[in-house]
């Protein structure tokens, strides 16, 4: 299943992911820009980590398990998703969680 999230990944962002299962679980963090007036439509749940946050970075070879390792290494310096492709893809990801949940009365 974790190579089949990492491809997935891959096609639609188009740009650095972290995999981290260690303090909260299994977690993706797709690195994006932050900066004053930086608009979030995520909800708790996808939360956008800001100051005062703390984001253990492995190094650039670490690309497979055990611990946190790269997804989707950077490719340069400043490498970052797009935010719309991020927030495309948690919409697209709840929409699908909600299609597959047995909703209560239904058939």
């Amino acid at each position: 299943m974790p190579e089949q999230v990492a491809g997935m990944l891959r096609a639609v962002l188009d740009g650095p992911v972290i995999h981290d299962h260690l303090s909260a679980g299994p977690v993706y963090y797709a690195l994006v820009a932050y900066g004053r007036g930086t608009s979030w439509w995520g909800a708790d749940d996808t939360p956008l980590l800001t100051t005062g946050s703390y984001l253990g970075v492995p190094v650039l070879h670490r690309i497979a398990p055990p611990g946190t390792y790269w997804v989707i290494p950077p490719r340069y310096r400043n490498d970052l998703c797009p935010r719309e492709a991020v927030f495309d893809l948690i919409v697209k990801g709840r929409r699908q969680l909600r299609a597959a949940t047995p909703q209560p009365g239904g058939a």
